[in-house]
């Protein structure tokens, strides 16, 4: 009986597919976004603004990333913002499409938040990640930051 239960338990040891996670890699590299304001509102004292953004990200990212979003200014000129969009382009040289979505927290100018990165096409299929960012404003509605994403396949 314990020679049927470990040929079983072998059999099955070596019919189980072995998982092939590879070790977490980092991106990092730099961005400048330019903004076009949709719509200015505001309730109990905040300014709330919607937006249509374009980033260009350069370094292990390279290309593209359309996206829409929100901020709220609030008196004290602190803000909370946050936008989802798609990124075109390549990681590494791997070409693809990939949905960024980022939050983010500062005050006047100057900011830093955190995005997640998945939903991958073409190259960028297996793709998802996380990580943070930092960004200063270079005009009205324009950034220029850095970024340093930890990538999972």
């Amino acid at each position: 009986m314990k020679t049927i239960f470990l040929l079983a338990f072998a059999l099955l040891t070596v019919l189980t597919p072995f998982a092939h996670a590879t070790p977490p890699t980092t991106a990092t590299g730099t961005f400048t976004a330019s903004f076009t304001v949709l719509l200015v509102t505001t309730a109990g004292g905040n300014t709330i603004i919607a937006v249509n953004e374009t980033a260009t990200l350069t370094g292990s990212f390279a290309g593209t990333r359309i996206a829409q979003g929100s901020e709220i200014i609030h008196p004290d000129g602190s803000f909370i913002a946050s936008d989802t969009g798609t990124f075109t382009g390549t990681l590494d040289g791997a070409l693809g499409t990939l949905v960024i979505t980022g939050h983010s927290t500062g005050v006047g100018g100057t900011g830093a938040g955190g995005f997640v990165v998945n939903n991958g096409t073409g190259g960028l299929e297996d793709i998802h990640g996380y990580g943070p960012f930092k960004f200063t404003a270079t005009g009205p509605t324009s950034t220029t930051g850095t970024y340093s994403v930890t990538i999972h396949t």
